[in-house]
């Protein structure tokens, strides 16, 4: 991103301008943690090169128009490819990655005929098995299906991958997500029309102009279609890059454009990948090297809910913990509300944070035993519990299971966190960046709580 726009600004532009882009460029660059991501920079910078230089977004009309037709003339021909390959999913997958050379926002120029000669290499892609046989199983089984398109062109090639998942599920029901409003040459409700993808079910702009799917910036409306799906295809880097760790049961399809990728999934470039999301993927990065050393981060397992409902007897006084059924309940339906910390010498839960999603105002004792109330597409946190045994004590693990959980929350989709606390553990949750609200209207436990709330970074 930065060797890309640094140097990136008009020539005979004043020096006070280019100073203030090129520093600017360097600190949006320069941000340790796992948001903003890449595709948010590269908005960021998009609109300083506005502010300074008065640089207006190209228009891409007729360029997308053209690759949208160039790719219809195609399609018949590629369909029948699929359709009597050996495994037309597999072969669907494979022409659907190679369609993400289209991409003029990460490649200099799109030359037509280096497009050509990678459709006709598609079945070289060597596809992970066994995530094609979890793609296969998942879509057989699935009610509802989401796919996050990219780029104009390439939807072509999914219209053919989602006619292979038709054929495997005849009843599934298709949303498609396009972006909200022009940016670069990603397809929009105008380039789906033209492409007849509409014509496979709803069809709807996320809501902005970033590229890839940042959660927390998305309409309600995308938001809950990928909260609520069975499953979800997410198209191009920029979708794995906004979207990995999320813990939603997504496929990402793209090509390796840049040595991030190259370098990630050891193949070389222009490289189809077919992956699925790994929420601890998230954790492994972004955790504490010496904690990560001495602990698993993950979602909980199901049948931890008892491990964890004793856990929250030991940690917390009688009348504060939750019934064991309802952790057992939660554990269970809800897993991906639950980061634990496993010690990696004897497998043990040593400690875990979990949480319910809700857009209500304030802090609700309905939470702890109502597992109705969670709405996975909310942008509130609401914390229930952080428990670490008394033999874990002592080593930050607490602490870093908060931080974690922020910035898995943050790729979730959250703005903020919310908990409750007693009066002597206050100051504690305000030096982690926590700001006491007053008093709650929470009794849980008989008790008075101060209601504590965390803005999550945008």
């Amino acid at each position: 991103m930065l060797d890309k726009n640094l140097d990136r600004y008009p020539e005979g532009a004043p020096e006070e301008l280019i100073k203030e882009y090129r520093e600017t460029v360097t600190r949006l660059c320069d941000q340790p943690g796992a948001v903003p991501t890449g595709p948010e920079v590269h908005y960021q910078v998009k609109k300083l090169r506005k502010r300074l230089f008065g640089e207006e977004e190209m228009d891409y009309t007729e360029i997308k128009r053209h690759f949208n037709d160039l790719m219809l003339e195609i399609e018949p021909e590629l369909d029948r490819r699929v359709t009597t390959s050996e495994d037309p999913l597999k072969s669907a997958v494979q022409y659907a990655s190679m369609g993400n050379f289209i991409d003029f926002a990460a490649l200099d120029k799109v030359e037509e005929s280096k497009l050509m000669e990678l459709i006709d290499r598609a079945p070289d892609i060597d596809v992970d098995e066994a995530c094609l046989e979890k793609l296969r199983e998942t879509a057989s089984g699935a009610k509802t299906l989401v796919l996050l398109t990219d780029n104009c062109g390439e939807i072509v090639m999914d219209k053919i991958l989602l006619r292979r998942i038709l054929a495997i599920n005849p009843g599934i029901e298709i949303t498609v997500i396009v972006r909200g409003a022009p940016v670069a040459n990603d397809a929009t409700m105008e380039d789906a029309e033209q492409v007849g993808l509409t014509s496979f079910g709803r069809c709807m702009g996320n809501g902005t102009t970033t590229d890839g799917t940042v959660l927390r910036n998305l309409s309600r409306e995308a938001r809950e279609a990928i909260a609520h799906a069975d499953l979800v295809i997410a198209k191009g880097q920029a979708n794995y890059e906004t979207l990995y760790g999320c813990g939603f049961n997504i496929f990402y399809i793209f090509m390796c454009k840049c040595m991030l990728f190259m370098d990630r999934f050891k193949v070389p470039k222009f490289y189809g990948i077919l992956t699925f999301e790994d929420p601890e993927i998230l954790f492994g990065v972004y955790a504490d090297e010496g904690l990560l050393g001495r602990y698993r981060f993950r979602q909980i397992l199901p049948e931890e809910g008892a491990q964890a409902g004793e856990m929250d007897r030991i940690c917390f006084p009688p009348e504060e913990a939750k019934p064991m059924q309802i952790m057992c309940e939660f554990a269970g339906k809800i897993p991906e509300q639950f980061l634990v910390a496993v010690d990696r010498e004897t497998g043990k839960v040593a400690g875990f944070l979990c949480g319910i999603g809700s857009d209500r105002e304030r802090f609700s004792d309905a939470f702890f035993t109502d597992i109705g109330l969670h709405d996975p597409a909310a942008q509130t946190e609401y914390l229930l519990g952080l428990d670490v045994l008394p033999e874990y004590r002592g080593q930050g693990l607490a602490k870093e299971l908060l931080r974690l959980y922020g910035i898995w929350s943050q790729v979730r989709g959250r703005h903020r966190m919310v908990l409750t606390a007693h009066e002597e553990k206050v100051k504690m949750y305000e030096k982690l960046g926590f700001t006491d609200l007053g008093i709650s209207g929470s009794v849980w436990g008989g008790g008075t709580w101060h209601e504590m709330e965390h803005r999550l970074e945008r």
